[in-house]
């Protein structure tokens, strides 16, 4: 009785270490590569965080996001900037949301939007980025009030599904 009990112990453990392992080298390899870029050692740092933004890593995205749009270790690309804070902006990264509102806002890597921009602007200051704050209200001069009402229901609508 006590061999089969030390043997189901054995398998359990057996079965976490094969579940979590893959989480935990995840995660090491976007620790690895946030350490490389807080280093500058943006060439190392880019290996690392591509291969996590690739996997959905949220702030792998907005990392590498932030490469493209600095052209750290890669050439400046505002379309693959774009691309990689929209990616971590809808699993509601405030910093990523922001920044896309401000590249609508100045058509870096897509069209000018500034209803757009708006939209992004108020779910990053509800996620908690402050500066969006000021943004979101100076956009608010040049649009009609009927889009103002509209944004700021389709962003509600967003935030409930997403944040609650």
């Amino acid at each position: 009785m006590i061999l089969k009990n030390q043997i189901v112990k054995i398998i359990k453990i057996g079965l976490i270490v094969v579940i979590l392992t893959p989480i935990m080298s995840a995660n090491a390899s976007y620790e690895t590569g946030k350490i490389a870029y807080d280093e500058y050692r943006y060439d190392e740092a880019y290996l690392d965080l591509k291969a996590e933004a690739e996997n959905g890593h949220m702030l792998a995205q907005y990392y590498l996001a932030v490469m493209y749009a600095m052209g750290h270790s890669v050439p400046r690309n505002d379309i693959s900037a774009y691309s990689w804070f929209m990616k971590a902006a809808l699993q509601g990264h405030p910093i990523s949301q922001g920044n896309i509102g401000t590249m609508k806002l100045n058509s870096r890597g897509t069209d000018y939007d500034l209803t757009g921009s708006y939209y992004w602007f108020i779910l990053a200051e509800n996620g908690g980025f402050e500066k969006a704050r000021k943004f979101m209200w100076r956009v608010t001069n040049y649009m009609k009030r009927e889009d103002i009402e509209s944004i700021q229901i389709k962003a509600d609508d967003w935030i409930k599904n997403n944040r609650e």
